[in-house]
């Protein structure tokens, strides 16, 4: 399980932009994470995936607190999915992109072409593993993004609107491979309707703070939402 305990990140210009947030994703789960612009979504993101260190609280999975002895090992078990594809493939094709991760952290040639083929052929596209990013659709590009998480093999994946970019074809296809994929999901989105689709439970921040938890009826509570500015 992970877990989040009062967890608070703050800017040198934004005191407390996630403000004492406490949660816990569980093995396998779908949970959106819903709040208007501004709310603190994606810090929240970047503090679960190592990227922000928080100014207080802890992040630990399976009762084994993240700290900077072990920030190596913890960022193999949570895979961040970025919202804007082309900022996770930079190199010249996509099994390039898909091996970075894994070559990074120590795994042999062999290994890391085995992890690459097999996050290809989960998501359905093992044809784009030689094309460059450049040639691809958003959706192409939104499960080239993914499969560069899978390669390393995580328990959670966080997800930071992943429907950006995409029509409505590739969204419903997206929302199928999501479904399918057996790790535990925290989605940032402002597409209601996905997040309805694919989750079974809700978490809404307002103003770096979690004011509302529950199952996926959360999103047809008009007055909330509204209050919510969403």
């Amino acid at each position: 399980m992970l877990e989040v305990c009062g967890l608070s990140v703050s800017y040198p210009e934004f005191a407390n932009a996630v403000d004492g947030v406490f949660f816990a994703l569980r093995e396998g789960e779908k949970v959106a994470l819903i709040g208007a612009n501004g709310a603190g979504k994606t810090t929240l993101l970047l503090a679960l995936a190592g990227v922000l260190t928080p100014s207080e609280g802890n992040i630990s999975i399976d009762g084994v607190k993240f700290n900077k002895k072990n920030i190596h090992d913890a960022r193999k078990k949570i895979g961040l999915v970025f919202q804007n594809p082309d900022d996770q493939l930079f190199m010249p094709n996509i099994y390039e992109d898909a091996a970075f991760g894994p070559r990074n952290f120590g795994c042999s040639e062999e290994e890391t072409r085995e992890r690459v083929e097999n996050a290809l052929c989960q998501l359905g596209i093992p044809q784009l593993a030689r094309r460059s990013p450049l040639k691809l659709s958003g959706g192409e590009k939104r499960l080239a993004a993914i499969s560069t998480v899978l390669t390393m093999r995580p328990s959670y994946m966080l997800f930071d609107e992943p429907t950006a970019f995409l029509d409505p074809r590739a969204k419903r296809a997206l929302a199928e491979i999501l479904s399918g994929l057996p790790q535990g999901k925290l989605i940032a989105t402002h597409d209601l309707a996905f997040a309805e689709k694919i989750c079974s439970r809700v978490l809404l921040l307002q103003n770096g703070r979690l004011t509302a938890e529950g199952g996926i009826d959360i999103l047809r509570n008009a007055a909330l939402l509204e209050s919510a500015g969403l």
